[in-house]
């Protein structure tokens, strides 16, 4: 997504930032000790704790209910040695904006739920408000993407969001699907 680490593993999303991995680092981080906790038998987090999780990194609440321990700690190792100097594998890329199109998805969806069809004004407004949660790939959202979301098809805007990271990465939804959630079957083709 940002200007950091590795040409080598460029996904058309952009080489995720140094910003991006150390984010993803810290949520692998955090979903590694709840999964423990869990092992532990001290149950589910609090409430507030998987909240916050899931407003900065939607989807991280799949990843803790579908990835295993071995594949969480294999990716807090991966990002690790991307810190370090490594090439960024593309999952990281595709995980920083998935998180990020997927921030800016539900920020579009809470604004227009009531407004349908959306006007050009109200879509710009929209526009304004997902480009300023979707950070570093704000490039990516755009006006079909805002109106998409707002009446995304068959009500999953998950859909919406694959699609538009797999025309930025030229990477086949299926696949990057594959990548980033390898417990869950993808819903659509996008």
């Amino acid at each position: 997504m940002g200007a950091g680490a590795g040409a080598d593993t460029d996904t058309g999303a952009g080489a995720p930032s140094t910003q991006d991995l150390e984010a993803l680092a810290r949520k692998y981080k955090i979903l590694g000790e709840l999964r423990k906790a869990r092992a532990r038998g001290e149950g589910v987090a609090p409430r507030n704790v998987l909240r916050d999780l899931a407003g900065e990194f939607p989807g991280a609440l799949n990843e803790l209910d579908t990835l295993p321990l071995d594949e969480i700690e294999r990716r807090a190792e991966r990002l690790a040695a991307a810190l370090a100097g490594e090439p960024p594998e593309p999952w990281m890329a595709w995980l920083a904006t998935y998180h990020a199109l997927f921030r800016a998805a539900l920020s579009i969806k809470a604004l227009s739920a009531r407004a349908r069809p959306l006007s050009p004004e109200r879509a710009r407004d929209l526009l304004e408000k997902a480009q300023s949660r979707a950070g570093e790939a704000a490039p990516l959202v755009d006006e079909m993407f805002v109106r998409a979301i707002a009446n995304p098809p068959g009500g999953r805007i998950s859909a919406v969001v694959f699609a538009r990271l797999s025309a930025a990465s030229k990477t086949p939804a299926s696949e990057i699907h594959r990548a980033l959630f390898p417990g869950l079957r993808a819903r659509s083709d996008a």
